[in-house]
């Protein structure tokens, strides 16, 4: 079981990290491409929309790395509670409860505690709805002073048009409904300490 335990902490550390460069990445993008559309008045805005199509893809990363790290969580967490808890109240810890039947059901068959779109929730309330709401700030900054102010709302509506194929109505569209979407996303979603507040009993709660 210390081996078992030893392992699972190794597996948890590596998958915190692996969550960690997710984050950083998606940060060091964006500022990149901040530093990079707003030095020049020659860059198109669009970079900045690409830029916001890679932090998106970040969440779906980093929500997968996060519910592999979840599932972890709670294996330490059905250790403890199962077999250290009992040993510390000087029981025996083999006969205590269903802990073992569900850790090694859990070792056959293993499959996430946590769903993938409970995870992206997640992510995006704890990190990425803020990064979403800086990009979206600089594009809008970008649009505004390149090449210089605009003289009307009129000049300042077209100019959302990508390489003069794409229509502004289009732009704005897309943008307000992945901002609207994440934002709904963030406030509805669970905080991951909630996620991470495990059952008291041995049941098992997934979560979609």
């Amino acid at each position: 079981m210390a081996h078992l335990y030893r392992g699972e902490m190794h597996r948890m550390s590596v998958w915190r990290q692996r969550l960690d460069v997710t984050t950083n990445w998606a940060m060091l993008l964006a500022v990149a491409l901040t530093t990079f559309s707003l030095g020049s008045r020659d860059v198109p805005h669009f970079i900045l929309l690409l830029g916001l199509a890679a932090v998106l893809v970040s969440i779906v990363i980093e929500a997968q790395r996060y519910a592999n790290l979840h599932h972890i969580l709670w294996r330490l967490h059905v250790i403890e509670r199962g077999y250290f808890a009992a040993m510390l109240r000087g029981e025996d810890p083999l006969h205590q409860g269903e802990w073992r039947d569900l850790l090694a059901g859990d070792l056959e068959t293993s499959r996430a505690y946590i769903g993938l779109f409970s995870a992206i929730r997640a992510r995006l309330r704890r990190n990425y709805i803020l990064l979403i709401y800086f990009v979206t700030a600089v594009w809008i900054t970008k649009l505004f002073i390149h090449p210089s102010s605009p003289a009307s709302a009129v000049e300042f509506y077209h100019r959302f048009t990508v390489a003069g194929i794409i229509p502004p109505w289009l732009v704005v569209l897309l943008a307000v409904t992945i901002i609207l979407v994440s934002t709904l996303l963030a406030a509805t979603g669970p905080c991951t300490e909630e996620i991470e507040e495990f059952p008291q009993g041995p049941a098992r709660q997934e979560i979609p």
